[in-house]
């Protein structure tokens, strides 16, 4: 799969728009995992990007030749999928938006939009899908009694899922920085039906 260099033409047919390098890295090693050929990932490098990346990536000279064209983002924050699906039609100019997260609908291209964890996980981001994946883990076990811990503090971390998701990494062998490392390593477990939904959208690349 390409880099990141955003404003370059696409070297594949298939593109796959996310919010942030973590999402890149644990999305590349899921769809090499399912032996999907020909998609290509690109990050906007944070969510508030979308609103100027995604139409200009429509500006690309080879864009037109695009078969499928999906976005991927975490839930986190503003109504993600209303706000992906108004760029898509108000900035881009399409009108074979989605209606329901995780769908992708016909045309050219083909348009998908998925909102991480998806709607069988609680959660609001890519590390709360992670951790379900390796609930049965007995690193889990550490990892809740560091967030018993941290909870306890006069500041804990604002973001509760990324610490416990960087705890459970921080016990493995070879411990990774990042939550999409973590992945490139085999840390999470991309057999679990945690990512079942998640699957089934990616399979749409096929």
């Amino acid at each position: 799969m390409a880099g990141n260099k955003i404003t370059e033409e696409f070297h594949e047919r298939k593109l796959l728009v996310v919010e942030g390098k973590d999402d890149r890295n644990f999305l590349e090693k899921l769809i090499d995992h399912l032996n999907i050929q020909g998609t290509e990932i690109r990050d906007v490098e944070g969510k508030d990007n979308f609103n100027v990346v995604l139409p200009d990536l429509s500006l690309i000279e080879n864009f037109p030749n695009l078969s499928h064209f999906a976005v991927i983002r975490d839930k986190n924050g503003d109504d993600a999928f209303k706000s992906i699906c108004n760029i898509l039609k108000e900035k881009m100019g399409f009108s074979n938006i989605p209606n329901e997260n995780g769908k992708f609908v016909p045309g050219t291209p083909s348009m998908g939009i998925f909102i991480m964890p998806g709607e069988t996980v609680k959660g609001s981001k890519l590390e709360d899908l992670c951790l379900k994946t390796v609930e049965d883990h007995p690193a889990m076990q550490c990892v809740k009694e560091f967030e018993s811990c941290f909870k306890k503090l006069d500041n804990p971390p604002k973001n509760i899922s990324k610490a416990k998701a960087l705890a459970f990494l921080a016990a493995q062998p070879d411990s990774p920085a990042t939550v999409g490392l973590g992945a490139q390593k085999k840390y999470w477990n991309l057999n679990s039906p945690a990512l079942d939904e998640l699957k089934q959208f990616l399979n749409h690349l096929r």
